[in-house]
């Protein structure tokens, strides 16, 4: 049974980006340098949010929203999804989308929460809250992240909360492994 725990979910300031660094590297093999961050929370700085206990930071999100014009990434599309014979039709379709109208899509860039805070809901509300600010704010029709193929964890989680695998690229991480796109439609 998982203890309940006090924390709160606030936007980020450049003054956390130290503590969101030390998070991302006791917790994701995929690193960022200060400049990255510095430059999402300016832009995006509405849905890069951290989970806070204690005055001490336990997990962020980092996010942006992109223009797409990839029917997947907006959910229209499901590539793993084995499809009778596509028509001609079809096809051209798809492919006049990816030249066409652009779709805004929330981008989950990178989420976690230290070890000793997992499994109390952490994660969830840290995603929940910035999928609703990406719809309010910036009219997102969809979110997207990546995640490796064997966080089955992180897959689980996701799967919960609407997502659904769409998409492999193959070798995506440094070492090689492929990662599954998820895409949530809003």
């Amino acid at each position: 049974m998982s203890q309940e725990i006090n924390f709160i979910i606030r936007n980020a300031d450049e003054n956390d980006i130290p503590e969101v660094m030390e998070v991302n590297l006791r917790t994701l093999p995929e690193n960022y340098w200060y400049g990255f961050y510095k430059f999402v929370l300016e832009r995006w700085g509405d849905i890069f949010l951290v989970a806070e206990m204690d005055k001490k930071i336990i997990g962020y999100i980092m996010n942006r929203v992109e223009d797409a014009r990839d029917p997947v990434l907006y959910g229209k599309e499901n590539e793993l999804i084995k499809e009778k014979k596509r028509s001609i039709e079809d096809i051209m379709s798809s492919f006049k989308n990816m030249f066409s109208e652009s779709h805004k899509v929330g981008h989950v860039i990178s989420i976690a929460v230290l070890p000793e805070y997992r499994k109390k809901g952490i994660g969830t509300a840290l995603l929940n809250e910035a999928i609703n600010r990406m719809k309010n704010n910036y009219g997102t029709e969809a979110v997207y992240l990546e995640v490796r193929v064997s966080n089955k964890e992180a897959i689980s989680l996701y799967k919960k909360m609407g997502f659904e695998e769409v998409r492999i690229i193959k070798e995506y991480y440094r070492n090689g492994e492929d990662a599954y796109v998820m895409v949530k439609k809003l």
